[in-house]
This record gives structure tokens, C-alpha cells and sequence, in this order.
């Protein structure tokens, strides 16, 4: 397996390679931020213009290297939505090629590296989170690479990949068991970990350094830990909605129920050769119990059940797949798997599925943003939802946007404020949840004029005036 892949499959993985930019690209330019895209992104931009370089005083509980390369393109493209995606588009191209060596250093074969190659490209998970500013694309890519390097005898850029995947989110944590595994199959000496240490080390002293430099003590999750609620087993009466979550989201990630059924049809497949001793069927089982546990994980612990939690995993369930796949030596099964994953891979490439990165995603925060744009200083947007989408499109903005906790606090801020000589406005959603913050603005004496509705938006967008 220390060979090189043939010319012709390393021609066929560039060839995929290139179809993932196709298939990439227009999300890169056609989608609008999530709240979590837009507040990472602002944390890219506090960086980019120097305000505060080390985020000392932003809301930071994820670890910032994803913040840091995305402050890279600022300079270069100004502040315009995809500058934020592109470490994540990059990383989601090079995830093509680097997921098809590992599966050839794994299993030295060229067709299982050439259909990983296609089945990464055309996944809509894949597809519809290249585009994007979450943490997750760019977790994957270090993942991946760190456990090419280490099947590929590189124990020391392993562990520096890892590092950065630690670096990028905590939930890196979680595939260490995987690298110890193939670690231990594979190389099983003192001296290869030793040098994959020698790697890793570093790169979390400086993750240490950065938190002490940030906080002043050690602290790598427990903020996190606490913005997320902490941790706890799902409770009984949860379990079975929770699978049902979960296999829909899994369905939406393959693009089609029958891909869901082949991909764990190929992972029975995998486990059922239990005479199969050699080096490659135990991997294989490793790959597949260790993908098992991390579902479980994310069943079993009441975790939000969230699309991009499987995105680290599928390539791993890919690599399999495609091992499995010639295996079973069926053409027709091929063909199938073919068809609906181009079918799939063409409605990702639009944002037809509900994952990942989404035209809609920020409910016309873009748009409310460019109507205020050009507001005097002293303009004031009061607002409960939409606090980090203003984070990031308000950024140097002479509007001041004011997060209201209830309705009673933008009544009383009224009192206060409400006929000061500047301009108010107020957002609110398109739901019954705005109703108590209408009634609350009339009870202090304003009116609410419209400017923009939900014809244009998922938001409405009124300016507060004085009652005649």
C-alpha cells in the first residue's frame, strides 16, 4: 500500500476533483448566513480590520482557527459574504482528493479510491456544506487528512493535523479513539507514537497558550459546555423522535432513502466475513463499530440533532461503502448508486435539501441590513431574534442595534429613549411570536410603520413614531 495510486485513477480523482468545484460553486455565491455563519464571521471581521485581534472581547466558546483563515480574505475581497466561506470551500474541494488516498492507503485498491472520489463529490450533504461558514467542512477536511497521514506512515503530520483539528472544534476529541485504533492495527510501536506526539503537542500548547492569552487561565471547553446547557442522557420519551431525526437527516445527507438503505445494507456486508482475518478486514470493522458508536453517541446524549454533526463521519462511511461495493461485484447495483447519486448531487447543487448552507438561511436579515445601511448615526434597531446576523451585517454600520429580552424591556426602553429625535426601528419575525412586541410598542404610545414585510423577507421590518 506504500505505492503510488496508478496514473489512470489519480487522472479520475482529478477529473472528480474538478466536478466538485462544479458542483460547489454557485452556494458559494447564491447563499445567505445562518445565525452561526454570521456570527463566526464577525469574529473573522473583528479580526481582519485589527479591532480586536485576539477576540478579548467577543462571545468566543469555539476554538478560533476557522476565525483566523477566514480574516485572511477580508483584505483580499472586503466584506462580502463569501470571503467567510471560502476556507470552507477550499477545504471541501481538497476533501475529493484527500479522502480517495486514504481509502487507496487503506485498502490499495484503485476503483475503491476513484468511487470514493465520486460518492464525496456528489453527496448533498457534502455539496450543501462546501459553501458555508460553520465549523464543520473544515474539521473534516483535518480529520481526514490526519488519518491519511497516519495510515500513509506519517506519524508526525498526523499529529499536527489533529492538532488543527482541535483547533477548529472540540469535537476533534472524538475520533481520537479511531487514530489510536488504526494506529495500533497498522504501526503498533513506542517509536511511531512517540513522533505522532511530537506533532500533536505543539499545536495544542499554542491552542493553550491562545486561551490563557484570551481568559487568563487554562479553559479549552467548559464555556462551551456551559452555552450548550451541558451534557445529559436523552431521556426515555425522547429516544424514538430522535432516531426518527436523525435517519431524516441521514436520508437528506444521501439525497435518498434507497442510498440510506444501500449504505447500511454495504455496512452489514462489512461485518458479516467475520473468517476474513487480514489487515484490511479488520480496518474495515474498525471504521464501521467506531461509526456506529459515534451515531449512538449522538442518539443516546440528548445533543441538538443537527445536519453537520454527520458531516465528519461520512467520509469515513464512504471509504467503506466504496470498498464494499466491489465486494458484492454487482454492475447493476453500481448503476443504481450512480443515477441517484448524480440525481442527488444536481438538486444539491441548487439548495434543494434542507441541509447545510441555504438561499434563505439569514430570513432577509441581508436585505433589512441594506435598507438601514445608510441611516444616520443615532438610528436604533431593537430586535429579539436576529442579534448575530447584526453582529456581522451591521459590523461598521452607523445603525445601533439593541437586543430587547421581552417585550416589557422594549416598552420601557421606549419610555426612555422612544422620542430622543432619532430614528427607531424594530424587526420581528414572520410568526405569532411577534404579537406581545406589537401590543407592547402601541401600550407606550407608538405606532408601527411598515417598511419592509414579508413579501420581501421572512421578517418584517417597521419604524417606531410617536402616537399623534
Amino acid at each position: 500500500m506504500g505505492k503510488p495510486m496508478n496514473r489512470s485513477a489519480q487522472w479520475w480523482v482529478a477529473g472528480w476533483s474538478g466536478a466538485a468545484v462544479l458542483l460547489r460553486l454557485p452556494g458559494l455565491f447564491a447563499n445567505h448566513f445562518h445565525a452561526d455563519e454570521a456570527l463566526f464571521a464577525s469574529f473573522a471581521r473583528t479580526i481582519a480590520v485589527w479591532r480586536d485581534p485576539l477576540l478579548h472581547m467577543q462571545p468566543v466558546d469555539k476554538p478560533p482557527l476557522l476565525f483566523y483563515l477566514q480574516a485572511l480574505f477580508y483584505p483580499l475581497f472586503g466584506p462580502v459574504e463569501f470571503a467567510a466561506r471560502l476556507p470552507n470551500f477550499i477545504a471541501s474541494i481538497l476533501l475529493v482528493p484527500v479522502t480517495a488516498v486514504f481509502a487507496w492507503r487503506l485498502y490499495g485498491e484503485a476503483k475503491t479510491a476513484v468511487m470514493t472520489a465520486v460518492i464525496i463529490t456528489c453527496l448533498p450533504l457534502t455539496i450543501q456544506f462546501s459553501a458555508t461558514a460553520f465549523l464543520d467542512p473544515l474539521l473534516t477536511f483535518w480529520l481526514m487528512t490526519a488519518l491519511m497521514a497516519l495510515v500513509a506512515n506519517k506519524p508526525g503530520a498526523s499529529g499536527i493535523l489533529l492538532g488543527l483539528a482541535v483547533f477548529t472544534k472540540y469535537q476533534a476529541w472524538l475520533f481520537v479513539p479511531l487514530l489510536l485504533g488504526l494506529g495500533l492495527l497498522r504501526h503498533c510501536d513506542w517509536r511511531f507514537g512517540r513522533r505522532w506526539l511530537a506533532g500533536f503537542l505543539p499545536v495544542l500548547l499554542l491552542l493553550l497558550l491562545l486561551g490563557m492569552v484570551r481568559t487568563g487561565g487554562i479553559d479549552l471547553w467548559s464555556v462551551q459546555m456551559a452555552n450548550f446547557g451541558g451534557l445529559r442522557l436523552a431521556w426515555s420519551w425522547e429516544l424514538l423522535p430522535r432516531a426518527r431525526a436523525w435517519l431524516t437527516l441521514g436520508q437528506q445527507a444521501l439525497g435518498s432513502v434507497w442510498l440510506l438503505v444501500a449504505l447500511a445494507f454495504l455496512g452489514m456486508v462489512s461485518l458479516s466475513n467475520r473468517r476474513d482475518r487480514s489487515i484490511k478486514a479488520a480496518t474495515t470493522w474498525l471504521i464501521t463499530l467506531f461509526g456506529t458508536g459515534y451515531l449512538l453517541l449522538h442518539w443516546l446524549l440528548a445533543v441538538p440533532v443537527w445536519d453537520r454533526y454527520l458531516l465528519p463521519l461520512l467520509p469515513l462511511a464512504v471509504v467503506v461503502a466504496a470498498h464494499q461495493l466491489f465486494i458484492v461485484r454487482s454492475n447493476w447495483v453500481l448503476g443504481v448508486l450512480l443515477f441517484l447519486l448524480l440525481a442527488g448531487a444536481w438538486g444539491a447543487r441548487n439548495g434543494r435539501f434542507p441541509i447545510g448552507g441555504q438561499r434563505n438561511a439569514d430570513d432577509g436579515a441581508s436585505l433589512v441590513a441594506v435598507t438601514l445601511a445608510n441611516l444616520p448615526y443615532g438610528t436604533v434597531l431593537y430586535d429579539h431574534w436576529y442579534s448575530w446576523q447584526w453582529r456581522y451585517h451591521l459590523f461598521d454600520k452607523p445603525v445601533y442595534a439593541s437586543w430587547q429580552p421581552s417585550p416589557d424591556s422594549l416598552a420601557e426602553e421606549l419610555a426612555v429613549f422612544g422620542a430622543d429625535g432619532h430614528r427607531h426601528f424594530l424587526v420581528l419575525p414572520d410568526s405569532a411570536a411577534a404579537r406581545p412586541f406589537i401590543r407592547s410598542v402601541e401600550a407606550a404610545g407608538f405606532d408601527l410603520q411598515p417598511v419592509m414585510l414579508p413579501e420581501q423577507t421572512q421578517m418584517s421590518l417597521y419604524e417606531i413614531i410617536p402616537s399623534p
